[in-house]
C-alpha cells in the first residue's frame, strides 16, 4: 500500500478518536475502547503506524480527571491509555513474528528490571502496613514499565536511517504546534494585560498547569533541534530550525520555571562539549543570546528569577530566605534526607506513597538508596551508550546521524539537571520523547553497518 495513502488513513484515525473522545466527555471506558478498537488493529499490521500516533500525541493529548485527592487532581491522560494500547499490539505482534527475547537484550534491561522488582518489594511493604494507595503506586510502577517498552518498540521497529529522519521529522512538526500554540497562548494573555501568567503544555483539563513539564519538554527538543542544526548542511533545513529554536524558546521563557530555567544551563554546555562543528559559532551565538536575555527578557521573567531569594525581617533584623516555591522544596528535601531516609534507607516507603519534588529526593524516598542506584544505573548505561554512537566514525561522518546524538546527549544531561527539582523521568510528556530518541540514537550504528552492507552488495552485484 502507498506510504502517502497509509499517513492519510492514520490523520484520519487521529481526528475519528478525537471527535469520539469529545463526543463521549473523555469517558475513560468510551475512549480506551475506541483508542483499542482504531489503534490496536492498525499497529498490529505496521507498527509505525502507533510510534506516529505517539509522537503527535505527546503534549497534545488532554487527560480524564478520574476524581481529586487534597490539593491534587487524579487524572489518566489519553496518551497513557495509547501508549499501553500499542505496546499490546507490539508485544502481541512480535510474539508471533520474532524471536521476542533477543528483543529485551539491552545494557539498560537487567538494572531497569532490579529496579522495578525492587518498586514491588517496598510497595509490597508498604501495602503490610496498610498506609499507600496500592492502585496509584501500580499506575506509577506501570508508567517505568511503559517507557521502556517503548524504548524496546521502537528499538525494534526501526530499521533504517530513512525512517529514523521521518520520526525526527513527526518529532519536530509537533513541537512546531505545541510552540505555535503557546506562543498564541502568550499574545492572547499580553494583549488581555495580564501582568502574570505561566504557560503550560496546550491541552489541560483541570487547569492547574504544568509548565515544568513543558519547560522540560522544550529543553530536551531545543537541544535534538539544536545538535540537527549544527550538523545538517541544508540552508532552508538550518532557517527551520533556527526559527524553530526561537519560538520555542520564548515560549520557554514564558514557562517561569526556574527549574526548567536551570536545566537550559546544562543542556547548553552539553551542546558545546559534544559537537565538533561549529563549536565557536555556538559559544558566540549564546554569548550574544544572554546579552539580549538580560536587556530584552519580559519583566515578569525578571521578577521571577529574583524573587528566588526576597529579604525578610522579623526581631532579629533584615536577612536573605528563600521564596515560598522553593523554600518548601528544601523544606521537604531535609525531611528526606535528616529525617524519613535513615529510618528506612534500604527499600524506602513505596512508590507513590507521597509526593515531594525533585527525581533524586522522590526516589530516594520511595524505594531508597538500592532503587535510586539501580535507576540512577539504568540512565549511567543509557547515556554511556550514546556516547559510545558518538564516538564511531561512520556516525560522525554522517551529518544527520551525528547531529541527532548530540542533541540527545546535551537533552539527556539537560533533563538530568530539570530532574533536581521536578520528578522527570515518570512524566510522559517529557519520558516518551526522550526514550523514543534514545531508542532512535542507540540503533544508528546497527541502521548505518546495515545500509553500509546493502551499498557493497549492490557495487559488487
Amino acid at each position: 500500500m502507498n506510504k502517502t495513502l497509509i499517513y492519510f488513513l492514520v490523520f484520519v484515525l487521529a481526528v475519528f478518536v478525537s471527535f469520539f473522545a469529545i463526543k463521549s466527555h473523555f469517558s475513560i471506558q468510551a475512549t480506551g475502547f475506541l483508542l483499542f478498537i482504531l489503534v490496536f488493529v492498525p499497529v498490529l499490521i505496521k507498527p509505525d503506524i502507533g510510534l506516529i500516533i505517539i509522537i503527535a500525541s505527546m503534549l497534545l493529548s488532554p487527560e480524564i480527571v478520574l476524581g481529586r485527592t487534597t490539593g491534587r487532581y487524579v487524572t489518566v491522560r489519553i496518551e497513557d491509555i495509547l501508549l499501553m494500547v500499542v505496546i499490546l499490539a507490539w508485544l502481541l505482534r512480535t510474539s508471533f513474528t520474532k524471536d521476542i527475547a533477543s528483543t529485551f537484550r539491552t545494557k539498560m534491561t537487567g538494572p531497569f528490571f532490579l529496579y522495578i522488582v525492587i518498586c514491588l518489594v517496598s510497595t509490597s511493604f508498604a501495602a503490610m502496613e496498610g498506609d499507600i494507595d496500592i492502585k496509584q503506586s501500580f499506575f506509577s510502577i506501570l508508567k517505568y514499565i511503559e517507557y521502556f517498552l517503548l524504548f524496546l518498540m521502537v528499538q525494534d521497529s526501526i530499521n533504517s536511517t530513512g525512517q529514523a529522519k521521518m520520526y525526527v521529522a513527526v518529532f519536530l512538526l509537533t513541537a512546531v504546534v505545541v510552540a505555535a500554540r503557546s506562543n498564541i497562548y502568550i499574545e492572547n494573555q499580553l494583549s488581555a494585560g495580564s501582568q502574570f501568567f505561566r504557560v503550560a503544555p496546550p491541552v489541560e483539563t483541570t487547569n492547574v498547569g504544568e509548565s515544568g513539564t513543558l519547560g522540560g519538554y522544550l529543553v530536551f527538543m531545543t537541544a535534538v533541534a539544536g545538535g540537527l542544526l549544527l550538523y545538517l548542511r541544508s540552508t532552508t533545513i538550518r532557517i527551520f530550525l533556527l526559527c524553530l529554536i526561537m519560538v520555542m524558546f520564548r515560549a520557554f521563557l514564558y514557562t517561569l520555571s526556574r527549574g526548567s530555567y536551570v536545566a537550559m544551563v546544562p543542556m547548553v554546555m552539553g551542546l558545546i562539549y559534544f559537537t565538533k562543528r561549529s563549536k565557536f559559532v555556538l559559544i558566540s551565538g549564546v554569548a550574544i543570546g544572554l546579552v539580549m536575555l538580560v536587556i530584552f527578557a519580559p519583566h515578569m521573567v525578571k521578577e521571577r528569577l529574583t524573587t528566588t531569594v526576597i529579604e525578610e525581617s522579623d526581631i532579629s533584623g533584615k536577612h536573605l530566605t528563600f521564596e515560598e516555591s522553593p523554600a518548601a522544596r528544601l523544606q521537604s528535601w531535609k525531611l528526606v534526607l535528616f529525617t524519613l531516609f535513615p529510618k528506612k534507607p534500604i527499600f524506602g516507603y513505596g512508590v507513590a506513597r507521597g509526593f515531594i519534588d525533585g527525581q533524586v529526593f522522590l526516589t530516594l524516598f520511595e524505594v531508597g538508596a538500592i532503587g535510586l542506584f539501580l535507576l540512577g544505573s539504568v540512565l549511567m548505561r543509557l547515556f554511556k551508550a550514546g556516547r559510545d554512537v558518538l564516538k564511531l566514525e561512520e556516525v560522525q561522518n554522517d551529518d544527520f546521524t551525528a547531529g541527532i546524538t548530540v542533541g540527545f546527549l546535551a537533552g539527556f544531561i539537560g533533563l538530568v539537571g530539570h530532574a533536581l527539582s521536578t520528578n522527570t523521568f515518570i512524566i510522559i510528556k517529557v519520558m516518551e520523547p526522550f526514550w523514543f530518541m534514545a531508542a532512535i540514537v542507540i540503533s544508528l550504528p546497527r541502521l548505518l553497518e546495515k545500509e553500509t552492507a546493502a551499498r557493497a552488495a549492490e557495487s559488487t552485484s
